[in-house]
C-alpha cells in the first residue's frame, strides 16, 4: 500500500487551484443541523474514558473509531505533527474506516488541509481536496468532503481530528462541528495523560521508586475515571430526559402541522364540491335562460348581441368555475387515482400556459393510500406551478416509480435555476409557504425530499415509503408525452 508520506517533498505547492475553491466551511451553518444526540455523545465519552483506564496507549485509535461511528462517516482519523523533522510533516497514528490501510501515512505541513487548519486555528470543511492537493488523487476511495478540527496539547495546536465522507449522502453540519470539538477536547486531555505516563516510563532510574510513583499515578487515574464515569452517568440521565422532552414537543408540532394540512385538504374538497354542485348548476341554468332569451330576440339586433355576449361570458365563467373546482380537488383523484389526476392537470396546465409537460409513469402503477395520492398530487401541482411562474423553462418532466418498499417522484425543468441565497434558505428549511407545505407532507408520510438547482435547471426528488401490498412490485416503465 503506497502511503502519502512516501514522497512528501514531491508535492507541487504551486497548485493553480486556489484554496477558496475547495473550502466550504460556511456551509456548516447554512445546512439544517440535526438535533443534538446527547445520549450518543455521552456514551462515546464514556467509552473513551474506559479506554483511557484500560489501555491508555489506544486512546487515539479509540477516538478515531468513535468519530466514525458517531458521524456515520466513511473514514476518520488523527493527524499529528512529526517531531523527528521539527514538524515539517503530519503523520496519521490512528485511522478508522475505509482509509485504515493508510495508517502511518501523512501529509506535508506547508501544503495540505491539516496545515490550513493549523494556520487558521479553526475547524474547516473541504470538498474534493484532490483538486488542489494532487497527491490525494491516488487515494481510494476519494474525498467528497471532509471536516477537520484542531487537536491541542497544552493549549497548542499540534494536529487535527478529521472525518471524511466518500459520497454525497453524508453532509456535515454545525452539530458535527460541535460534537467533533467536544470529543477532541476530551481526547486532548487524555492524550496529555498518556504522554505523561510515557515520559515516566522512558525515564525510569533508581527503579523501585519510579514504579511506586507510576502505580500511584495509575491509581489516581482509576479514581479519576471512576468519578468521571459517575458524573457522566448522572449527566446522561438528565440529558436523556431533556432530549425526550424535545422529541415529544417536536412530535406534537408535526402532528399539529399534519392536522392543519388535512383540514386544508378537506376544506378544498368541500369548496370544490360547492362550486360544482351549487354555483356551477346556477351558472348552467343562467346560461340556458340566456340562450332562450337570445332565441326570442333574434330581430332586435342590439339586444340580441348583448344577450349573446352575456351568454358567452356565462359559458366562460362556467368553465372557469369547473376548472377551479377541479384544481381545488380533482374528482379523477378519487375515481381513477393518481395517474389520471396528474395527466389531467398536466394537460390543463399546458393548454393554459403553453408549458410542455413530459410524464413518465410505469404501466400498472396501481393505487396508493388516499393520503399518499393526495400528497403526491399536491407536490406535483406546486412544482409545476413554480416552474411556470419562476423558472422561465418551456418544458417540465415528471417521473414516478414504484417498488415494493417506496414510491419516488422526480420533477425537473431546464430553466434558470434557483438563486444561491434562496436555495440556501430552502435547504435551511426557511423557505416560503409552498416548499414548506411540500416538506410537511413528505415529513408526515416519513419520506425524504431533496432540491437540486443550477444553471441547467432545477430537480426535486421525493421518496415515500409504502407498505407491502399485492400490487406493490415495480412495473415496466412506459413513457407518456403530454
Amino acid at each position: 500500500m503506497n502511503r502519502l508520506s512516501d514522497s512528501p517533498n514531491k508535492v507541487d505547492s504551486n497548485s493553480s487551484v486556489p484554496l477558496s475553491s475547495i473550502l466550504f466551511t460556511e456551509q456548516l451553518h447554512r445546512r439544517p443541523a440535526r438535533l443534538p444526540d446527547y445520549v450518543k455523545e455521552n456514551r462515546a465519552l464514556l467509552e473513551l474514558t474506559q479506554a483511557l483506564a484500560d489501555s491508555p496507549q489506544t486512546i487515539l485509535q479509540t477516538l478515531a473509531d468513535m468519530i466514525l461511528e458517531v458521524f456515520n462517516a466513511g473514514s476518520a482519523g488523527i493527524s499529528l505533527l512529526t517531531t523527528r523533522d521539527n514538524g515539517k510533516n503530519f503523520f496519521w497514528p490512528a485511522i478508522s474506516g475505509k482509509w485504515k490501510p493508510y495508517i502511518g501515512g501523512g501529509t506535508p505541513r506547508d501544503f495540505g488541509p491539516c496545515g490550513d487548519v493549523l494556520d487558521r486555528d479553526m475547524p474547516l470543511l473541504f470538498r474534493h481536496i484532490e483538486q488542489r492537493y494532487t497527491y490525494f488523487k491516488p487515494v481510494s476511495p476519494p474525498v467528497e468532503e471532509c471536516l477537520l478540527v484542531p487537536f491541542y496539547v497544552k493549549e497548542k495546536a499540534v494536529g487535527t481530528i478529521w472525518a471524511v465522507a466518500h459520497d454525497n449522502q453524508c453532509k456535515f453540519d454545525a452539530e458535527d462541528e460541535r460534537l467533533m470539538c467536544s470529543l477532541g477536547k476530551f481526547a486532548s486531555a487524555a492524550f496529555q495523560v498518556v504522554s505523561s505516563l510515557d515520559a515516566i516510563n522512558s525515564q525510569l532510574v533508581e527503579r523501585t521508586e519510579m514504579e511506586t510513583a507510576l502505580r500511584g499515578s495509575e491509581e489516581k487515574l482509576q479514581i479519576l475515571s471512576s468519578g468521571l464515569e459517575h458524573d457522566m452517568r448522572i449527566q446522561t440521565a438528565a440529558l436523556l430526559e431533556q432530549n425526550n422532552e424535545i422529541l415529544q414537543q417536536a412530535d406534537q408540532l408535526r402532528e399539529l402541522s399534519s392536522r392543519l394540512l388535512q383540514t386544508q385538504d378537506d376544506e378544498r374538497k368541500r369548496i370544490a364540491r360547492e362550486l360544482h354542485d351549487s354555483a356551477g348548476q346556477i351558472i348552467t341554468v343562467l346560461g340556458i335562460n340566456l340562450a332562450s332569451v337570445a332565441k326570442r330576440m333574434k330581430r332586435q339586433s342590439a339586444s340580441r348581441k348583448s344577450i349573446e355576449a352575456s351568454l358567452k361570458l356565462t359559458h366562460q365563467l362556467s368553465g372557469e368555475i369547473r376548472t377551479m373546482s377541479y384544481l381545488l380537488h380533482p374528482p379523477l383523484l378519487d375515481i381513477t387515482g393518481l395517474s389520471g389526476a396528474i395527466q389531467w392537470y398536466a394537460v390543463g396546465l399546458e393548454e393554459r400556459s403553453g408549458l410542455t409537460v413530459g410524464l413518465e409513469i410505469p404501466e400498472g402503477f396501481g393505487r396508493l393510500p388516499e393520503e399518499m395520492e393526495l400528497a403526491i398530487y399536491r407536490i406535483v401541482q406546486e412544482c409545476l406551478t413554480n416552474i411556470h411562474r419562476h423558472s422561465g423553462s418551456k418544458s417540465a418532466a415528471i417521473r414516478l416509480e414504484r417498488t415494493s418498499q417506496h414510491v419516488s417522484i422526480e420533477i425537473s425543468d431546464q430553466g434558470r435555476g434557483i438563486s444561491a441565497p434562496k436555495l440556501a434558505l430552502i435547504q435551511a428549511q426557511r423557505s416560503g409557504v409552498g416548499v414548506a407545505g411540500m416538506r410537511e407532507r413528505v415529513r408526515y408520510l416519513k419520506g425524504t425530499m431533496d432540491i437540486h438547482s443550477g444553471k441547467d435547471g432545477t430537480r426535486v426528488l421525493v421518496t415515500l415509503p409504502i407498505a407491502l401490498t399485492p400490487n406493490a412490485a415495480a412495473a415496466p416503465r412506459a413513457r407518456t408525452s403530454i
